[in-house]
């Protein structure tokens, strides 16, 4: 099913916002409340705030949340014409910071990945997104003054807001000093099946279906068609 979405462009990078129906948060944001958590993220001053493992996307109670991350996903695929079988949500998990208690993350980005996605299920510190090439600004001929503070990009979707952005993409969150329990998910995509048909039809290369791929069915990019 095709999902609405907004292009944001910065720095320029496109970036992609979605909005996630209200029950559909409402359930997720319960089921994220009762996972485990433990201190994942060892920043340097001890308050990168915790998660969970890394494979919540196989948990059947975040079914209807990942194959919504997926539709999304298959919306941008069909849209920009990416040459392969299919983009697969194939790693996901869950962030928490506790009220006033700092917690964040440093920056850092997603290696090994596709697309990356933040889903924001509750208000809190937004995430920052750094300017890949900051450095144009630091010339040989350098005036001081803006626009400095355009090299980085604060976001929060808001709870349901979901951001879709290239996962080399550098970014951190700032820390959560609100009277606000954060909670986001976080997740990963890689290209499956055959990726870049070249001559003969023959794809450059083939990656084996991942689990989940029959869960969610065939994609018949026919349906996202605007």
């Amino acid at each position: 099913m095709r999902q609405k979405y907004t292009t944001e462009n910065v720095f320029p990078v496109r970036c992609y916002s979605f909005k996630a129906p209200e029950e559909l948060n409402n359930q997720a944001l319960e089921v994220t409340r009762k996972q485990e958590y433990r201190n994942f993220n060892l920043d340097w001053d001890g308050r990168g705030g915790v998660g969970t493992t890394d494979d919540i996307q196989t948990d059947p109670e975040f079914r209807p949340l990942m194959q919504w991350f997926q539709q999304c996903i298959d919306t941008l695929h069909f849209d920009n014409g990416w040459c392969c079988d299919r983009i697969m949500v194939n790693k996901a998990w869950c962030n928490r910071a506790d009220p006033c208690s700092g917690h964040h993350h440093d920056a850092h980005r997603h290696p090994m990945s596709w697309l990356s996605g933040i889903y924001y299920m509750t208000p809190g510190a937004p995430t920052i997104f750094l300017d890949p090439i900051d450095r144009r600004e630091w010339a040989s001929l350098h005036l001081d003054g803006g626009p400095g503070a355009e090299c980085r990009w604060h976001y929060h979707g808001g709870p349901g807001g979901l951001i879709i952005f290239p996962s080399w993409l550098i970014h951190a969150s700032l820390a959560n000093n609100d009277d606000v329990q954060r909670f986001t998910i976080a997740f990963n995509t890689f290209p499956q099946g055959d990726i870049n048909m070249g001559g003969w039809q023959r794809p450059m290369v083939n990656v084996p279906k991942v689990r989940g791929w029959d869960i969610l069915g065939p994609l018949p990019l026919r349906d996202y068609k605007k």
